[in-house]
Formats: C-alpha cells, sequence, structure tokens
C-alpha cells in the first residue's frame, strides 16, 4: 500500500500540532510549584467525590 506525500497545507497541520503537543507536555514539567503526594491528591480528591455526590457546590 502506498500513502501519498503530505501537501504542504498537512504539513503545517502537523507542526502545529507537534509545536502545541510539546508545549503542553513541556509546561507541567516547568512547573515550579512543589508536587502534591499520592495519597494527598487521592484524599482531596475523594472529598471532591463526596461533594459532588451529596450535590455540594465544589
Amino acid at each position: 500500500m502506498k500513502t501519498k506525500m503530505p501537501g504542504p497545507q498537512q504539513l503545517l497541520e502537523k507542526e502545529a500540532y507537534d509545536a502545541w503537543f510539546k508545549a503542553q507536555v513541556q509546561a507541567p514539567l516547568d512547573d515550579s510549584r512543589p508536587s502534591i503526594p499520592d495519597e494527598e491528591a487521592r484524599r482531596i480528591f475523594a472529598i471532591k467525590r463526596e461533594k459532588l455526590r451529596q450535590g455540594k457546590k465544589l
């Protein structure tokens, strides 16, 4: 099966998507805020889930 060469527009779209994707990955890596331990994050989200189940606003 042969594939067609991508046209100029497709190349621009791919380059734009690649740049966007790399920026999305890099942003959290560059974030200087301290990390939250897994157990703390689980506790916070468990509280949020329970509030939502009870119909309360977050």
